[in-house]
């Protein structure tokens, strides 16, 4: 037996026709409009599993670079304080060596001797520098690393080593210690050993002098050595930053192709639905019931 087809059916049908082209042109539009042919996982679903990796890739290698950029900022503060520190070590060492000459009158030796407490105190503002309210050679402890309580000068830090992840399975160590930058581990640091010279020029005794040149020296090796272990992480540091730099532009290019509509084609697209979409309505129109007057005809 036939199924009897109504005009009510025929309308229905052309009315559902023509709601599919134009959903089909309003994504046209869409896709034109923002320049990207996947809006939901509905559009492609491999593509927006493409999609959502690169991501996560980008935010991981942007994270990387924060990372880096923290670690370096860490690293040339703690490098412009030790370089400060290098400059006044040698200049106590051009004094100790004035000191040593036997031509110095007890003035001048106190004139010395008044400029050498001026830079223990120089390098006792360095020992104890702070970065974004962290002391740079404290390890992790909020205690002050370097000071006097009376007994004699210690180190009241820790030996805690401030990481910076800088990509997948890379960290990098950002910090050094005034423990070993500046003497304690190997039981000689500058400060007591400043003070002892001090001590002696003021009562005119200068036996000593000459075990104070070497002991200056070896105050300078741990500072310059500090600084190499620094600047060896810098350039780890940059080294990963270039490489999170380069991923992200690499993951980005990936990411155009998979979700970056091809504008040619795009146009193309627009115009083939827009005629589709006019000749749905044209047969719509066509299908639509005939008014009485039409039907008594």
């Amino acid at each position: 037996m036939a199924m009897r087809v109504t005009t009510r059916m025929m309308s229905e049908l052309g009315l559902s026709r023509m709601n599919e082209r134009l959903a089909q042109l309003e994504r046209s539009q869409r896709d034109l409009a923002t320049g990207r042919r996947i809006h939901v996982a509905s559009d492609d679903v491999s593509g927006m599993s493409a999609s959502l990796s690169a991501r996560a890739g980008i935010a991981d290698a942007r994270q990387a670079q924060r990372n880096a950029a923290d670690g370096l900022s860490w690293i040339q503060t703690a490098e412009t304080r030790l370089s400060g520190a290098t400059d006044q070590l040698q200049r106590a060492n051009q004094l100790i060596l004035e000191a040593n000459n036997s031509t110095n009158s007890q003035q001048g030796l106190d004139a010395i001797a008044s400029e050498l407490s001026a830079i223990k105190d120089s390098l006792l503002s360095v020992a104890n520098s702070r970065h974004q309210g962290r002391y740079v050679f404290g390890g992790y402890s909020s205690s002050t690393p370097v000071e006097d309580p009376g007994s004699g000068w210690a180190y009241g830090g820790d030996n805690g080593e401030v990481r910076r992840r800088v990509g997948e399975g890379d960290t990098v160590v950002v910090n050094v210690t005034a423990d070993d930058v500046f003497g304690f581990t190997a039981g000689a640091d500058v400060f007591t050993m400043l003070d002892g010279v001090i001590s002696d020029l003021a009562a005119g005794d200068r036996s000593n002098l000459g075990s104070a040149i070497n002991s200056v020296q070896g105050a300078l090796d741990r500072v310059l050595e500090g600084r190499g272990v620094l600047g060896a992480a810098a350039n780890r540091i940059e080294l990963a930053e270039f490489r999170a730099r380069a991923d992200e532009l690499d993951l980005k290019t990936q990411l155009s192709s998979v979700e970056d509509t091809d504008m040619a084609e795009a146009i193309m697209e627009l115009q083939i639905q827009e005629v589709s979409y006019q000749a749905a309505q044209s047969a719509l129109a066509k299908s639509l019931q005939p008014s009485l007057a039409q039907f008594l005809r």
